[in-house]
């Protein structure tokens, strides 16, 4: 709120400048209550979106980017990279009513230059993205990343936890990406973005890959709990399965309702129940599924500390623009490429979301 205070109006006498000092620092110190009374009691939006193949034009070594450059089949240059880094943006700043969510994981992003490019994009609206991301291993280059509204936290520290390939037959995977944040009502929040290894060989002939991964990340949330039984974590990510699959039901221990997570290893898993309504975030030979998904720990939800799960919130953020008109495809994802035919779309996952209330 701006305000003026003219202390130098003529006849003002030197007990009238005094009393009015007074009247504008309680007039400030109002403001600032009431800003933070207002603060206390915001909803944090958190979400998930693959990206699909946010590739830059530039050709780097040891990465398969054959498909992504200006002289490939696909004609990726200068003029579709922007379109893409506009449409992804587009997607975004809608969610949250138009807001942009305040926390966002990210998967199939190339490099740091095109999650760079991306928050240039985002912040050309005024807002102030700022991001976590690590090279990983992954043999096409596409990784995991986290954006985030730098005005909301006190500190952001990241850290990259790696998938051993003997685990994988081999082959090399998206590492897990944390993201430790700080609040500005001192609450933390451990963040694990995730892209778990694909079922393009086949859904049972890949599972394995899914449940070793899904391994790892348990083992590092348990971790998290043996240092600190109060932290509050958050799985995002695509895991290539659904809830009810082995790697996010048994391995991480995903539960269908808040009732059902009894310890602080346990996880609420957001999306279960669009994944019983038949609904989706990813669809695939006619069937939805819901693939992308946020999970919770104890912590968020029994409201004990600082944050905590607001009922009803979780969604597949789905608008009219980001889908196919054409009958046949009609309501689908419209995609970036179908395949060589370049439809200048957004990606073939919509984003997923929740809500966290801020108690004090």
């Amino acid at each position: 709120m701006n305000m003026k205070i003219l202390l130098n109006e003529k006849g003002f006498t030197k007990q009238n400048k005094v009393f009015t000092l007074i009247l504008a620092a309680l007039f400030i110190l109002l403001i600032n209550h009431t800003e933070l009374k207002a603060q206390s009691s915001k909803n944090v939006f958190i979400a998930f979106y693959n990206q699909e193949n946010l590739f830059d034009t530039i050709d780097t070594e040891k990465k398969i980017d054959e498909e992504y450059l200006p002289n490939a089949k696909l004609a990726w240059n200068t003029q579709k990279y922007q379109n893409k880094l506009k449409n992804m943006s587009k997607v975004i700043l809608a969610m949250n009513e138009g807001n942009g969510p305040d926390f966002l994981g990210m998967c199939e992003v190339e490099s740091e230059i095109a999650l760079a490019d991306l928050c240039k994009e985002l912040n050309i609206s005024g807002k102030n993205y700022k991001y976590v991301f690590y090279e990983g291993p992954d043999e096409r280059g596409i990784d995991n990343a986290f954006i985030y509204k730098a005005e909301l936290t006190k500190s952001v520290k990241g850290h990259a936890f790696m998938i051993s390939p003997e685990f994988l037959g081999g082959d090399k995977t998206r590492n897990i990406l944390m993201a430790d944040v700080k609040l500005n009502n001192g609450s933390r929040i451990v963040f694990l973005v995730n892209h778990f290894p694909s079922r393009r060989e086949g859904q049972s002939e890949s599972e394995y890959k899914r449940i070793a991964v899904a391994g790892r990340l348990k083992a590092i949330t348990d971790s998290l709990v043996l240092k600190d039984k109060k932290v509050n974590t958050v799985l995002l990510g695509d895991f290539n399965d659904h809830p009810n699959d082995k790697s996010m039901a048994e391995v991480l221990e995903g539960k269908s309702a808040m009732s059902e997570v009894s310890d602080e290893r346990q996880f609420y898993n957001t999306m279960w129940l669009f994944h019983q309504q038949g609904l989706g975030s990813h669809k695939y030979k006619g069937e939805w599924g819901v693939l992308d998904q946020i999970l919770l720990n104890k912590n968020l939800l029994d409201g004990k500390g600082k944050l905590k799960y607001k009922k009803g919130s979780a969604g597949i953020f789905k608008e009219e623009f980001m889908l196919e008109t054409e009958e046949k495809y009609k309501g689908n994802p419209k995609r970036t490429f179908a395949g060589n035919k370049y439809l200048n779309g957004f990606s073939d996952h919509l984003p997923v979301y929740i809500q966290l209330e801020i108690l004090n």
